[in-house]
């Protein structure tokens, strides 16, 4: 099976859709890392140019980057995320589709979706990503890579989806009883300690930013500490 994981951001990849890539990659499959957005609009590119500092880091910092410098940034830590993930390098895809961060659309995430399963028998393709839940406060570009995969599916175009829970949104524990829910297994957890790193990842000489940790500390730290993966629904022809 040919399963595709559609991240909306830099970062999705892991917190959002980790535990399941992992367990994905461990059971055999050909995994894909498809990114959706182009990360451009976190506060962060402001933050590094503030003449501030942080708790993680001596100095202050002060970097005029360009948008598409930020950008590169961001895909820095995507690309080596998923290496660590276990996703082969061929198959980790930056769209050239994708969209800006904050304008994400239904049509454009399908688009891209359609796009990366070209050439693939749709009887032996499957999509995993965050479910879309547009009555909480979840971010819209994560409404519209949902809703896109639930279109793909109705539209023929891949075997199955797998919508899951989105980390910071997941119910209190006790209303999770009956949810089918993963944790990683050791091996999967050093992987994903091991792409969190390149997300902390300071060497503003290469390129660098540590943009995921300054962008969500406690989203990682959290995710970190108590790794779980919720099943939301999955659709199988």
């Amino acid at each position: 099976m040919e399963i595709f994981f559609f991240a909306p951001h830099q970062d999705d990849e892991l917190t959002n859709l980790g535990i399941e890539l992992c367990r994905a990659v461990d059971a055999g499959h050909s995994v894909h890392a498809v990114l959706c957005t182009d990360g451009g609009a976190s506060s962060v590119k402001r933050m590094l140019t503030n003449d501030g500092g942080c708790a993680w880091h001596a100095g202050r910092h002060h970097f005029t980057l360009s948008g598409a410098a930020f950008t590169a940034a961001r895909d820095a830590e995507f690309t080596e995320s998923c290496r660590a993930l276990d996703v082969p390098e061929a198959n980790i895809t930056i769209s050239p589709l994708r969209g800006h961060d904050g304008g994400l659309t239904k049509e454009n995430a399908l688009a891209i979706m359609r796009e990366a399963l070209r050439g693939y028998d749709p009887a032996q393709c499957a999509a995993v990503t965050i479910a879309p839940m547009p009555q909480l406060p979840q971010n819209p570009d994560h409404t519209a890579v949902g809703e896109a995969a639930k279109a793909l599916f109705a539209a023929g175009a891949c075997a199955q989806i797998k919508l899951l829970w989105e980390f910071i949104l997941l119910p209190p524990e006790a209303e999770r009883a009956g949810l089918r829910q993963y944790a990683p297994t050791p091996a999967q957890y050093e992987r994903i300690k091991k792409a969190a790193a390149a997300y902390r990842r300071w060497a503003p000489a290469a390129g660098r930013y540590a943009v995921g940790y300054h962008s969500v500390a406690d989203e990682f730290d959290d995710f970190l500490r108590t790794p779980i993966c919720v099943e939301k629904g999955t659709l199988v022809r």
